[in-house]
């Protein structure tokens, strides 16, 4: 009957030098005894069999036995090959799930590490996805060292991360990779500080109301009744059909010449919700454009921005790109980018075709505008945009996948407070160091509420951890959709600014991967960047390292004559940019209308100026989706965060 926590198995990364909370079952009531190296500890289990002891502090140790006794029956439960080393815990959305056999050598490189024995201080527990109604008192988990036959399903980032502390600090480290892809910030924040948050807090208890009713479980089917904790989300995709044939390619719904004016129309970019379509299957979309004759013969790009889920797209009948198959829910976001081969460029009114297939929750093609366009691959300013009016037709209607789980409720991730209640829940109080975070995609369309929501959910994590302000790192989201220097229209730049205020507020760094991204992937394969810049963040907030921890963050301006001088925390080494002056800089005067900037470096600070706008008033820097030309760094080669001086965009200025 004697049970310890999955935390707790063999191989587990305890955390050195700090209380190490331990806890488990057994019959109520129970004296427990425990020991780990020459570490004692005891208590005595509650009314309901749980027990939490906490051995003493302790040094970098490895190859511990930890033992835990129920006294009066005798019982024992052991662990082997426990290390006593530094913890962290590594969460938010699919760019931190993203795992090592998504590299883009598909983990060989790090697989040959593990092989050679470089990995050997670096241990990962990853909790399996669950989002039931009821909290867990477990994870069904264990520990994993790191070999060439378990590291594939790792996080990329915290291993990259985790390594890099181990190199730097001598001392294994362990990972608690709890994360989700396409989650939203308020599924991983706890009820209890959901309730207090304005914003959310009526919704939050309408939530409640409604998935405590009688009417709601008397909704779902039988099969929904069954999912088991694990892979619930294969449980349920094996009641669904197979994809559909493709009887529109068969119907010539792609071809330019078919007559598509019976069809009906709507605006794009959309969920398919949002023009009534609340069914699963397959939906075609149809759009006419005037490809102009100075394009003939030229390759194009074709962006589409993002499909909810997979789909086959087509350019004068001709079939460009396809994205996703079976039951992968891991495109619905990708942003798509096809290349039309220039034989196929003719003068004159073509059709694109998307055939658009969804086989759960909602479907449609989703954008961003700003990301719908169709451009010569040699000059990407000379675009067409396809944002607008798109003709449609259902080609196959399977009805809702799952009527009752499509809204927030059993087993749907993006939940109130299901993801804390079921992946963080039941690591607490373990001992950890920090946290590593890379979140915030899912939430940007939301961008004005989430900086208190970041705020809210570092402090709800810190106090249920219980061990003071541990570091709570952010990842900067990687640099998407099409290269601009600025958009005044950017999602993206905004939520990187509710990061860094959420950062500052809290009193963490943050990692910044503006410059580790894909224009046509939300998910960059460069995952060792990033995993390494948070690892230098680590080193200098939770350890007290020397090096630089951050790229230069925007503190003051001041004006000077007909430029603004610009000071930044991180630079005390010197600012630095590849040809002595930085580009990605804009600004303005009171008309609030950014021109192309000027940025000379001055030491430690930056002088921007520009001859169109004599008395400026605001700069930006790095405002847009994907800021590919925003090159100012420190000395120590970490890229500055991205910034607005002004707050036109709130009704006031600065």
């Amino acid at each position: 009957m004697l049970k310890l926590a999955a935390l707790f198995g063999d191989n587990a990364v305890l955390q050195r030098d700090r209380a190490v909370p331990v806890w488990g079952w057994c019959a109520p009531f129970r004296r427990v005894r425990a020991t780990l190296g020459d570490g004692s500890a005891e208590t005595r289990s509650g009314a309901d069999g749980k027990f939490l002891l906490r051995f003493p502090p302790m040094p970098s140790a490895v190859r511990l036995t930890l033992q835990v006794t129920e006294l009066e029956s005798g019982e024992t439960a052991t662990a082997q090959n426990i290390a006593l080393g530094e913890v962290w815990l590594a969460s938010g959305q699919s760019n931190m799930e993203f795992k090592v056999s998504s590299l883009a050598d598909g983990g060989a490189e790090l697989r040959r590490r593990a092989d050679a024995g470089e990995l050997d201080a670096v241990r990962m527990l990853t909790v399996p996805r669950n989002a039931l109604l009821t909290p867990a008192r477990d994870v069904d988990a264990a520990w994993q060292t790191a070999s060439a036959a378990t590291i594939d399903d790792w996080s990329a980032v915290a291993l990259f991360f985790a390594k890099k502390l181990a190199d730097e600090l001598a001392v294994p480290v362990g990972v608690l990779a709890s994360s989700w892809g396409g989650t939203i910030a308020e599924a991983w924040t706890s009820g209890e500080t959901l309730a207090r948050n304005p914003d959310i807090a009526r919704a939050y208890s309408e939530y409640l109301l409604r998935t405590g009713s009688t009417e709601y479980w008397d909704s779902l089917s039988p099969e929904e009744l069954e999912i088991p904790m694990r892979n619930f989300e294969t449980a349920l995709f094996t009641h669904l059909p197979p994809e559909p044939e493709n009887s529109g390619f068969s119907a010539g719904w792609a071809e330019s010449a078919y007559d598509d004016s019976n069809w009906d129309r709507t605006a794009l970019p959309a969920q398919w919700k949002e023009f009534d379509l609340n069914t699963n299957g397959t939906v075609w979309f149809r759009r006419k454009v005037e490809i102009p004759a100075e394009w003939a013969g030229r390759e194009l790009i074709l962006t589409l921005g993002a499909v909810d889920k997979h789909d086959i797209t087509y350019f004068d009948g001709v079939e460009v790109g396809r994205t996703g198959s079976g039951y992968d829910t891991s495109c619905w976001d990708v942003c798509r980018v096809y290349r039309i081969p220039s034989e196929l460029v003719r003068p004159g009114l073509r059709v694109i075709a998307v055939r658009d297939y969804s086989f759960a929750y909602d479907g449609g093609l989703t954008g961003p505008a700003s990301g719908m366009k169709l451009a010569p691959a040699d000059a990407e300013r000379e675009k067409i945009s396809i944002a607008g009016e798109w003709s449609y037709k259902i080609e196959t209607d399977l009805g809702p996948a799952f009527p009752h789980l499509s809204g927030m409720g059993l087993c749907c991730p993006n939940s109130f407070s299901i993801l804390f209640d079921n992946m963080i829940r039941p690591l607490v109080p373990a001992a950890l160091r920090g946290v590593i975070w890379y979140q915030g995609e899912s939430n940007a369309i939301r961008f004005h509420q989430y900086e208190r929501l970041m705020r809210d959910l570092i402090a709800d994590w810190r106090f249920h951890f219980a061990q003071g302000d541990i570091p709570f790192l952010q990842v900067l989201l990687a640099g998407y959709r099409t290269a601009m220097d600025y958009d005044p229209n950017s999602e993206w730049a905004p939520i990187r600014e509710a990061q860094s205020r959420a950062a500052a507020a809290t009193g963490n760094l943050v990692a910044s991967a503006v410059d580790a991204g894909d224009a046509a992937d939300i998910h960059p394969k460069d995952k060792q960047t990033v995993g390494e810049r948070l690892a230098a963040a680590a080193l200098m907030q939770a350890y007290g390292g020397k090096e630089e921890g951050s790229g230069p963050v925007f503190r003051s301006q001041t004006r000077s004559g007909d430029a603004l001088l610009l000071s930044f925390d991180h630079a005390a080494g010197g600012l630095i940019a590849p040809d002595g002056r930085p580009h990605g800089f804009w600004i303005a005067g009171n008309d609030r209308v950014f021109k192309p900037a000027e940025a000379v470096i001055a030491g430690v600070k930056v002088a921007v100026s520009s001859p169109q706008v004599p008395e400026p008033v605001a700069v930006r820097y790095g405002w847009s989706d994907n800021p590919r030309s925003a090159d100012l760094r420190n000395s120590a080669g970490l890229p500055a965060l991205p910034f607005r001086t002004d707050k036109f965009d709130d009704g006031e200025n600065e």
